[in-house]
């Protein structure tokens, strides 16, 4: 804790010493890491189950390298990101708010890292399933390799928010915010909403879909069940009551 407030110039030199930690911890697993681009990329191309992915242009190959190596080095840096993100803006926040910025921090990063991998290990197989299937008799695949690995970043991001919800929720609630009788009230359009996107992106079988559509129910059942565990009703300590208000011309 610091016994002074900080000066603007202060604040800045002090941010900019905690980007440069930042960026200097992804520079150093970017250039220690770049050895295990050219696996990880040949994995992600043989999990593709398409016949050819090709290259449109003389720098796409080592563009494509570069790319899968800094996803990787955003994902081992993440602890030391967080951890300086956390470190600049605790000071400047209340206990209440510390409490819920360590709350979010943690599980958070480690729910957005799982979230990642569902869509990965899950989705995508099943999304390009469904693409491949509308490829007809005398058409041949033929990807390009910046598309791909566009493609899987696209999908696999939002089911890590996805996976934030339940975490939210919690948070939300814990703040007043969020009521859990709102699960309750709105559970017939999730169940709805749900299987919608799940009949978008599930190949065109009923078991598909019923396992995607299911995945996403169940990560809003999760979200109320974190929201009924954190709820607190309001009791008499917290309700504040108005004072009585003193008539005029009475001596006590």
């Amino acid at each position: 804790m610091q016994d002074r407030e900080m000066t603007l110039e202060e604040h800045l030199t002090e941010l900019r010493q905690r980007l440069m930690v930042a960026l200097a911890t992804v520079g150093v697993f970017f250039l220690a890491g770049f050895w295990a681009a050219r696996p990880a990329l040949d994995w992600l191309v043989r999990r593709a189950h398409v016949r050819h992915i090709v290259v449109t242009g003389v720098p796409e190959a080592f563009f494509a390298l570069i790319k899968v190596d800094l996803i990787l080095s955003l994902i081992a840096a993440s602890p030391v990101i967080l951890y300086e993100v956390a470190a600049f803006v605790l000071p400047g926040l209340s206990a209440s708010e510390r409490r819920i910025l360590m709350l979010i921090a943690g599980p958070g990063l480690v729910l957005f890292l799982l979230g990642m991998a569902a869509g990965f290990f899950l989705f995508v197989p099943l999304v390009l399933h469904v693409m491949l299937d509308f490829v007809g008799p005398g058409i041949s695949e033929f990807w390009t390799l910046s598309n791909y690995l566009n493609f899987i970043v696209y999908l696999t991001v939002p089911f890590g928010f996805l996976a934030e919800l339940p975490l939210v929720s919690g948070i939300l609630t814990r703040m007043e915010i969020l009521h859990p009788s709102l699960f309750r009230h709105y559970r017939r359009y999730a169940v709805v909403v749900s299987f919608l996107i799940a009949a978008a992106v599930a190949p065109p079988d009923a078991l598909s879909m019923l396992v995607i559509g299911s995945a996403i129910y169940l990560v809003y059942e999760v979200s109320a069940v974190v929201s009924r565990v954190v709820y607190r009703p309001p009791t008499p300590e917290r309700v504040t009551l108005p004072e009585p208000v003193k008539e005029g011309g009475h001596d006590s």
